[in-house]
């Protein structure tokens, strides 16, 4: 389960509408460009939500920033630097 700011806040996060798109689209169309990622949460001033490449690097599920370390184990950004 992803915690977030915006659970607590009820305020949804701007690229929350792609992310829920690309859970439901073929790949094909992904690959397209179709409901592509965000491009930095912190432009618009939301936090990202982490998760794990290869146990190395950080992605986050709404924008397309990647970042070095264990970021998904540590508790959610509010806002973003």
């Amino acid at each position: 389960m992803i915690t977030n700011s915006a659970q607590t806040t009820g305020i949804r996060h701007p690229y929350a509408w792609r992310t829920a798109l690309r859970k439901r689209l073929p790949w094909f169309l992904i690959d397209l460009g179709v409901a592509q990622k965000g491009k930095d949460c912190g432009v618009v001033g939301a936090a990202h939500h982490w998760y794990n490449i290869e146990g190395t690097h950080s992605g986050c599920y709404h924008c397309r920033e990647v970042r070095e370390g264990g970021l998904w184990e540590a508790k959610p950004e509010v806002g973003s630097d």
